[in-house]
């Protein structure tokens, strides 16, 4: 049995109106589900675009502008935090902090500084971090 190379013109016919067809629905379908265009949304996507987007600051520009909010905080006055550059945007928090709130509140101030996307807290709690546990500490003897 012998396979045709070409189609007819009716085949080509049946197979563009079929594409057609379901590229209309599916256009339907997506337009269902996306919503519906509107002047206002068109409006306010092309003024979202005209806008500059805000300066990204190096990595270690952030952590400098973390620092700086940490200082600026007076909750966390006297406690030493050191602040270190993961990645633009991105601080790691490092130190010892006294209570969780504190710990808390360092975590939100550096959010909260400008160009910083995410925080890594690593702060640790004087009292809670810094114990160790008597069922822990227990040394036994595996010597021959």
């Amino acid at each position: 049995m012998r396979q045709r190379d070409r189609l007819t013109g009716m085949e080509m016919l049946l197979w563009s109106s079929l594409g057609a067809g379901t590229g209309l629905i599916a256009g339907f379908l997506l337009s269902e589900w996306v919503g519906g265009v509107s002047s206002g949304r068109v409006e306010g996507m092309a003024r979202r675009l005209r806008q500059p987007a805000p300066p990204r600051l190096t990595s270690s520009a952030s952590a400098r502008a973390v620092a700086a909010a940490l200082q600026a905080e007076p909750r966390l006055a006297g406690i030493a935090i050191e602040t270190l550059a993961v990645a633009r945007g991105v601080v790691e928090l490092r130190g010892w902090v006294p209570t969780r709130a504190v710990r808390a509140i360092a975590g939100r101030t550096a959010l909260a500084a400008p160009g910083i996307e995410s925080v890594i807290n690593s702060l640790l709690v004087r009292g809670e971090d810094d114990l160790t546990r008597a069922r822990d500490a227990r040394a036994t003897d595996q010597s021959a």
